[in-house]
């Protein structure tokens, strides 16, 4: 039966080098990323006036966006019994929102939505001197630019850290691609 493997970590951690990869290595696979079409088309704009104005409305989207996901997912998986890798997910928005302040729950099943737990969930941890190498090297966006306030960057980490229990941590600095990858994989069954 195929797997709901998510990727996730802060920016510039490796999570869509890392995904590309494992799909790539994975023939019949699903690569995905969060959030999903037609969300990601305006998600610059969203992120831009409402990441500060209104943190709520801006988490209600991406929760929006997250529902939507797994309706996407439950297709792909009637339609084929392959793994699908997704970069981001659910954990990701509670992780930022509550960073900035949204007191929200980290729940996959509620009245009012329902969204797909992922099988696995990997985070992806890398040293704050080589994750500002790697935007450097690719480009920054919005939230790049955000996670440069060093305090609103812990507040992730603190986050994240605190839904350890949710994900397996996968150390990314000074690490060949491919060792990453093996690792991954051996944890998938």
């Amino acid at each position: 039966m195929g797997k709901l493997v998510v990727i996730t970590g802060l920016d510039g951690s490796g999570t869509s080098t890392v995904g590309d990869q494992l799909h790539f290595e994975d023939l019949g696979s699903s690569l995905l990323k969060s959030p999903p079409y037609p969300f990601s088309s305006n998600r610059h704009d969203i992120d831009e006036k409402l990441f500060h104005q209104s943190p709520t409305a801006h988490y209600l989207y991406y929760l929006a966006s997250n529902v939507q996901l797994t309706e996407v997912i439950n297709e792909k998986m009637a339609e084929h019994d392959n793994n699908i890798y997704c970069i981001r997910h659910y954990i990701d928005t509670v992780v930022s929102h509550r960073a900035k302040g949204v007191d929200v729950k980290y729940e996959y099943e509620t009245e009012l939505y329902s969204i797909r737990k992922p099988d696995y969930i990997f985070y992806l941890d890398v040293e704050e001197g080589e994750r500002q190498m790697r935007l450097d090297a690719r480009g920054r966006g919005f939230l790049d630019d955000q996670l440069n306030d060093e305090a609103l960057r812990q507040r992730f980490v603190e986050e994240f850290d605190a839904l350890e229990s949710e994900f397996i941590r996968i150390q990314t600095t000074d690490r060949e691609l491919a060792d990453i990858i093996k690792e991954i994989q051996s944890y998938i069954k």
